[in-house]
C-alpha cells in the first residue's frame, strides 16, 4: 500500500510539476508578445524618425544643389559675358589688322607699278 501511496504521490506530484510548467509556459509567451510588440513599437518609431531625418537631409541636400546650380549659372553667365567682351575686341583688332594689311599690301602693290 505504501508503495501505491508512493505511486499516487509521484503521479500527483509529476501532474502537479506538468501543470506549473504548463503556467509557466503560458506565461514565458505572454511576456515574449509583449517584448515582441513593443519592440514592433520602437522599432516602427526609429523608421519614423529616420524617415524625418531622411527626408530633412534630402531637403537640404536639394537645396544645396539648387545653390551650386544658381551660383554655377551665374558664374557661366559672367564668364560668356567677358569671354564675349574679349572676342568683340579680339575681332576688332583683327579688322584694323586686316585692313592696315590691306592698305600696307596696297602700298607696296602702288609702289612696284610706279618703278
Amino acid at each position: 500500500m505504501t508503495q501505491e501511496v508512493n505511486q499516487n504521490a509521484i503521479l500527483q506530484a509529476i501532474l502537479e510539476l506538468s501543470k506549473q510548467v504548463q503556467g509557466m509556459k503560458t506565461e514565458i509567451q505572454q511576456q515574449l508578445e509583449t517584448v515582441e510588440n513593443k519592440l514592433e513599437g520602437k522599432l516602427e518609431s526609429v523608421e519614423k524618425r529616420l524617415e524625418v531625418k531622411i527626408e530633412a537631409v534630402e531637403k537640404r541636400l536639394e537645396e544645396k544643389i539648387e545653390s551650386v546650380e544658381k551660383r554655377l549659372e551665374e558664374k557661366i553667365e559672367s564668364v560668356e559675358k567677358h569671354l564675349g567682351a574679349k572676342i568683340d575686341g579680339v575681332d576688332a583688332k583683327v579688322r584694323v589688322l586686316s585692313h592696315e594689311l590691306l592698305e600696307t599690301k596696297a602700298d607696296v602693290l602702288m609702289l612696284k607699278q610706279v618703278k
